[in-house]
């Protein structure tokens, strides 16, 4: 069984204050492998705003990610109403299945469908979990796109749609420069480089973080 397949893995994880929100590239892995991944809360009641870039190794790292610690996290401060601050619950995804229909929500059945969904993923090879993982957050996003809550997953499989999804969120070259300091073009460069700069690669999570931020 994969590593990343079991709560044990994430709560250890998170025991060891290890960064799994905002990991950047990982010494050893292969860097023409690695998935970037932007998570999103939005709870505009609650006046919440959580959002992360990190970089990740392959495709079960992410699939494990969101299996126990992002989705856990998002759809329990999404049924807990009255809590104010994000709580991961650890466990099982057959236990949190159960508190998902105890707590009676009337997203239990949605919810409850996206962590049977990625539990499936499990079986598939690199090529075909990438697939299935991009499709799912496409999905997912369009479900959760709310009027007061808005989850959204963002997987990139390179820098290069990184860039282009950047880009188009501006009409002008101009604002650009003002909201990130970077030209389309040097912004591009950047990204394209990142698979041959070592210090690109230590900085890169970074720089999303600090300069771009929420992509929804």
């Amino acid at each position: 069984m994969c590593k990343y397949n079991s709560h044990y893995y994430w709560e250890n994880t998170l025991l060891q204050k290890e960064a799994v929100w905002q990991s950047s590239f990982a010494e050893g892995s292969n860097v023409s492998e690695v998935l970037f991944l932007n998570t999103t809360l939005i709870d505009y009641p609650r006046q919440i705003l959580d959002n992360d870039w990190a970089c990740y190794p392959n495709s079960k790292y992410v699939l494990g990610f969101l299996q126990y610690i992002y989705l856990p996290l998002a759809f329990y401060f999404t049924i807990h109403k009255d809590v104010d601050k994000l709580f991961i619950p650890i466990s099982t995804t057959g236990e949190f299945i159960v508190s998902i229909q105890e707590s009676g929500v009337a997203d239990a059945s949605r919810m409850i469908q996206s962590l049977e969904e990625l539990s499936h993923f499990w079986r598939y090879n690199e090529p075909d979990c990438r697939a299935a993982l991009c499709d799912f957050c496409q999905r997912f996003n369009t479900v959760w796109q709310r009027d007061s809550t808005i989850l959204h997953i963002g997987l990139y499989t390179n820098t290069n749609e990184i860039a282009r999804r950047i880009i188009s969120g501006y009409s002008f070259p101009e604002l650009l420069i003002e909201d990130i300091g970077y030209t389309p073009e040097a912004l591009s460069q950047l990204c394209e480089d990142f698979y041959t700069n070592p210090f690109i690669q230590k900085t890169f999570i970074k720089l999303l973080n600090n300069n771009i931020g929420c992509i929804v």
